[in-house]
């Protein structure tokens, strides 16, 4: 479990999110995070995922301060998705999952059954076998989205972060997409927390929602968040209005 005690984001001295008390992610979990424009988002995201930006506040992972684990340590826990690509384009399809088995292989980085096992369950998954052997930098922004994200599940690690997971998608992938992430959690008891600007398909899709708002952090249960209509608070527009019975955005 991820556990973020009394925790402030942020940068230098300047904090961009916080939140009193305790926060715990789950293990079985498809968890959104949402806010506006500037909120921190990507910031808070980047905290739990390598205790960057932290100001105040501790992050645990499994009862254990971040940085009492080693990298290799921390590779086999948390794997991440982040806007930036920083990966040489020449590597294929195949060769980039293949690089996300390291913290399991040997010494020489020797691939077992298991990983290749693995490997090509996941491209079956993302429908991405008929690329495996094409190069990253002749892919559509769209196919080396799915392939980021396909490289972060081959890593097998109990959680996935992820910045913008649905970005480069059209409408039918970005939904695709998540309700196979969404099943992928829990039927692997594996928690996947993203941040995102989908807020529709956040409320339809998700588990739990992290919102930040007025550089306050909270937590809850996406039915108890669309029942608090906080979501019009953080979004508040003449324009825009959020029906949680259809778990819906009317625009006026």
């Amino acid at each position: 479990m991820i556990q973020l005690e009394n925790i402030q984001v942020g940068y230098g001295h300047c904090v961009v999110a916080q939140m009193e008390g305790d926060l715990a992610f789950a293990k079985a979990k498809l968890i959104a995070i949402i806010g506006p424009n500037g909120s921190g988002k990507s910031t808070f995201l980047r905290a739990v995922a390598s205790g960057q930006h932290i100001i105040d506040g501790t992050v645990k992972l499994e009862d254990k301060n971040w940085n009492d684990y080693s990298a290799e340590e921390r590779s086999r826990f948390i794997s991440i998705v982040l806007t930036e690509r920083a990966f040489s384009y020449f590597l294929s399809v195949r060769e980039l999952l293949e690089l996300s088995r390291a913290p399991y292989t040997n010494y020489i980085g020797k691939l077992a059954d298991e990983d290749h096992a693995i490997i090509n369950k996941t491209l079956e998954s993302f429908d991405l076998k008929s690329l495996e052997k094409r190069k990253a930098g002749t892919l559509s922004d769209g196919q080396l989205q799915r392939v980021l994200i396909a490289r972060a599940i081959v890593q097998d690690t109990q959680y996935i972060l992820m910045d913008e997971p649905t970005s480069h998608l059209d409408i039918n992938h970005k939904a695709d997409l998540l309700v196979l992430l969404r099943d992928y959690c829990h039927k692997n008891n594996k928690t996947v927390i993203f941040a995102t600007h989908e807020l529709q398909l956040a409320m339809a899709l998700s588990d739990e929602i992290v919102s930040i708002h007025h550089r306050n952090i909270k937590h809850n249960s996406t039915q108890d968040f669309m029942n608090s209509n906080e979501l019009q608070k953080i979004f508040p527009s003449p324009h825009v209005n959020f029906d949680k019975g259809k778990v819906d955005f009317r625009f006026e």
